[in-house]
């Protein structure tokens, strides 16, 4: 199989986070409830884990909080910040469900405005003077970027979207799970909330994600329970992560987290995937009957995730295709993202072909699959 659904989750790991994760799964312990040593161990490299975390982010003073998936992070932000009536939250084209469904709870609840960041639909850039009148006129709660689009690939200019919000006092999140451990965190004194996907761009597995948290704003708690510390008091801690983290930690992810990480320092992931990215949106460029969903002077704003469509047929019978005849695995439809799709024109094709890389991909995995869009 070609596998180019990495956005999804990145495949195959590398040897270093299986053995990790073997080794965990036979071998590890609650941490956080015992006085033995191994338990001990656990507890030390989940510590250590979280310092790595904070070294890649940036951000040395901020909690670092894990959780499950970067979906139950986004909600536990989301859902635990203090609302007021017809504060103005605004987010880009470009977000996912897991942002959008989550923001239409608090929405509803305290008649929030929702409102989103204007870019230019030819070259995917925010109108800076048209957005800093909205924040004039509605002053901006929070902002919600994801770092990169999982549909388009677009590196989002969230370092000058969030500086501008600043002169509000809003409160600033980047989800950057496409991202994370791969692309630098940059003008990070302006993001008091970072999100992470240990199973995508950090190379590890389902099951261990988080978010790292400025001590600037605090979040109401909605999950309860034991977590090895302050046993007889009813009430969870108020400060650091022990505040949002209840319940076994998942040692096993983490170790294969720890493993992963360690394996992006030493490796040139970065640079290897954006030359693939290049060399694909050329190739596909070559392709008479291929859309490609890019903005203007593209080459330092799209980074491994390239979205396509094909003349004559929808995104999913692209796929079927691809899979049936070629065993190239690509994803398609709408992404879980809806308002990029109006943004990009691509529901006449009822979604997109996303075409997502990374550090295993060949160029001659690009090859196979441009061979094969050839037939259609």
């Amino acid at each position: 199989m070609i596998y180019l659904d990495n956005a999804a989750t990145t495949f195959p790991k590398p040897n270093e986070v299986l053995d990790a994760l073997d080794k965990a799964n036979r071998n590890a312990f609650n941490t956080g409830r015992g006085s033995y040593k191994v338990a001990a161990n656990g507890s030390v490299l989940i510590e250590n884990v979280r310092e790595k975390i904070r070294k890649i982010s940036n951000m040395k003073d901020a909690d670092v909080i894990f959780t499950s998936s970067a979906t139950q992070s986004l909600n536990d932000i989301i859902l635990g910040l203090n609302y007021n009536k017809g504060d103005n939250i605004y987010i880009s084209p470009f977000e996912h469900n897991s942002i959008i469904r989550a923001l239409e709870v608090v929405k509803n609840k305290y008649e929030l405005n929702v409102l989103t960041i204007p870019f230019n639909t030819e070259s995917w850039i925010p109108d800076y003077n048209m957005l800093e009148n909205m924040f004039a006129i509605n002053r901006p709660k929070a902002i919600f970027i994801s770092h990169i689009s999982n549909v388009t690939g677009l590196i989002l200019p969230y370092k000058n979207i969030f500086s501008l919000g600043k002169k509000y006092n809003s409160i600033n999140l980047l989800d950057s799970s496409q991202a994370f451990g791969v692309v630098e965190v940059e003008n990070n004194s302006n993001i008091d909330f970072l999100v992470f996907a240990g199973h995508k761009s950090l190379y590890a597995s389902f099951g261990i994600a988080g978010f790292v948290k400025k001590n600037t704003v605090e979040l109401n708690k909605f999950i309860f329970g034991g977590n090895g510390s302050d046993t007889m008091n009813p009430n969870m801690p108020d400060n650091g992560h022990m505040a949002y983290e209840a319940g076994s930690p998942n040692i096993v992810a983490i170790s294969g987290l720890n493993a992963s990480i360690d394996w992006l320092q030493k490796t040139k992931v970065y640079e290897k995937e954006l030359d693939a990215t290049h060399y694909l949106i050329n190739s596909l460029k070559q392709l008479n009957n291929v859309k490609l969903y890019l903005p203007e002077d593209y080459e330092n704003k799209i980074f491994g995730v390239v979205s396509i469509g094909i003349d004559k047929y929808s995104a999913d019978e692209v796929g079927s295709i691809l899979n049936d005849e070629f065993d190239i695995a690509v994803r398609t439809g709408f992404h879980c993202a809806p308002l990029v799709h109006d943004f990009i024109g691509s529901k006449m094709y009822n979604g997109t072909v996303r075409i997502s890389l990374n550090y295993f991909n060949t160029f001659e995995d690009i090859d196979y699959l441009i061979s094969a869009l050839k037939t259609l």
